[in-house]
């Protein structure tokens, strides 16, 4: 993979600021631009250790290349040619995806060329997201040294606040309040990690090896 870039960012948050704020059992005169950024470096905290997105965002994922390679897959003893498996796949990181704008190629002008849907599918069934070559397609050619390939989607749970499944909002909070309580604590020591309670709720909704959460479950 070569990046994967923001092109529209999220239209709110886990949590409002006055949710917040009432969360946090602080005065009325708080700074509401303090626990504003404190609500976003929250959410992004929270997707960095998940591997997800929370609220609908629309990605660039770049690839210099696909690698359409036979690819073996050599497992234990043998003695007989062992079986070849194809690389027909481009991972969607950052899941849930909900859908796929386009797929662009581009050349050694800068080209772009809008690669047809008849070549693929997207497989949303499996966490991440995934385009399948359909039988019978290709993957793009005459690619540019870098970032040939360019995927736009959108990924996440929705659109609102209240589609982010419960226990991920509640981590945000706790995870916002853990940030509030120690402002100002971690000038000369590196801050310590987060409460047991935050990881223990986002468990479940984790991205493990395999894009399969430790639990094998799909969110």
């Amino acid at each position: 993979m070569s990046g994967l870039k923001v092109h529209t960012a999220p239209s709110a948050e886990p949590t409002s600021d006055a949710e917040t704020i009432a969360y946090l059992r602080t005065d009325s005169g708080v700074d509401t631009t303090l626990i504003s950024n404190l609500i976003i470096s929250a959410r992004e905290w929270v997707e960095e250790y998940l591997g997800r997105t929370l609220l609908n965002t629309t990605y660039q994922l770049f690839l210099d290349n696909v690698n359409e390679a036979d690819v073996p897959i050599k497992e234990g003893l043998y003695t007989a040619p062992f079986k070849i498996y194809r690389n027909n796949f481009i991972e969607l990181p950052r899941p849930p995806t909900s859908s796929v704008t386009h797929v662009k190629s581009y050349d050694d002008a800068d080209t772009a060329t809008v690669w047809a849907t008849s070549n693929y599918y997207v497989d949303t069934v499996r966490s991440p997201a995934r385009i399948v070559l359909r039988d019978g397609g290709t993957w793009p050619t005459d690619l540019r040294a870098s970032n040939g390939v360019e995927v736009q989607y959108v990924a996440g749970y929705g659109s609102s606040r209240s589609d982010i499944p419960e226990p991920i909002r509640m981590a945000v909070l706790q995870y916002v309040t853990f940030l509030y309580e120690h402002r100002g604590d971690f000038e000369r020591f590196p801050p310590p990690n987060a409460p047991t309670i935050i990881k223990t709720l986002l468990q479940p909704y984790k991205i493990d090896r395999f894009g399969v959460s430790m639990y094998g479950k799909t969110y």
